[in-house]
């Protein structure tokens, strides 16, 4: 999960309006992104640490050819998946095409790009404050500077949640009992009619509750509910909640992740 986070908090900045962003540069590691409030920080740290020396041990190695961190940043968000989905019994390769380079400190404007700072990223459940509109609003604004179709959108959060990616750590919409595995439990769960769905006691936090015990089994933000509301959502839900579909699902993610791992690379056709 860290290194998916980690995957994604790099790539997931391209703006598909002024093709600003994303991975290429590894500005994760700079001022002013690696402390934005829809990153750990600290967990950045740790595993940028883990990369570099990756990094380190090869480029020594390697007199010939060197790899970046801006490419290690996103091949370890790929090993990641690979692994996730081997636990879930589907053996998976995720695409991967090195080049990127690592930008420097000096070649980033701290104020420049402090403006592609995401006040909300629905795909890891994270809503900041001072936001206008709703968090289901926030995440078609974030899907669609991602340049997302709609079935792309809902395998990504129905994978970065299962996946155990949440910003923070949150459980919030984590409907699974293997967290880490990838598989489509999320929208299986999601419209198993044995949940029953209310508010709890927490502001825009709500409760799934077994509908024969009342024990809660989940907890959810508006943002996962949204996939069983929306009639546009709930059938693509339904599709992928079905018990033919799990490979399918598998490989839709890694396409959908692919994609916005290749959105700035503008080197080749992806």
């Amino acid at each position: 999960s860290e290194l998916v986070r980690t995957a994604w908090s790099s790539a997931s900045s391209f703006r598909g309006t002024d093709y600003r962003g994303g991975a290429n540069g590894a500005r994760l590691r700079l001022a002013p992104q690696r402390t934005w409030g829809a990153n750990d920080a600290s967990e950045i740290d740790r595993v940028l640490g883990v990369l570099e020396g990756i990094q380190n041990d090869f480029n020594d190695r390697n007199s010939r050819r060197n790899v970046s961190l801006a490419d290690l940043i996103v091949l370890g968000g790929a090993a990641a998946i690979e692994h996730a989905a081997s636990e879930g019994g589907f053996e998976i390769e995720v695409p991967f095409v090195p080049g990127r380079s690592d930008a420097s400190q000096s070649e980033t404007d701290v104020d420049s790009f402090a403006v592609l700072e995401p006040t909300s990223d629905g795909f890891r459940n994270y809503f900041g404050g001072g936001n206008s509109r709703s968090p289901a609003e926030m995440l078609i604004e974030k899907s669609a500077l991602l340049e997302l179709t709609a079935p792309e959108m809902a395998v990504l959060v129905a994978g970065m949640r299962v996946l155990d990616a949440n910003a923070d750590g949150s459980s919030h919409g984590v409907f699974t009992a293997t967290p880490g595995v990838l598989n489509n439990s999320f929208f299986v769960n999601l419209v198993d009619m044995s949940i029953v769905w209310s508010r709890s006691s927490i502001e825009a936090i709500y409760e799934g509750r077994g509908r024969d015990s009342n024990e809660v089994e989940f907890t959810a933000t508006p943002v996962d509910l949204i996939f069983g509301s929306n009639s546009e959502l709930r059938a693509i839900s339904e599709f992928y909640a079905s018990d033919d579909a799990k490979e399918s699902f598998v490989n839709d993610f890694v396409a959908a992740w692919t994609k916005v791992m290749t959105l700035d690379r503008f080197d080749f056709d992806s």
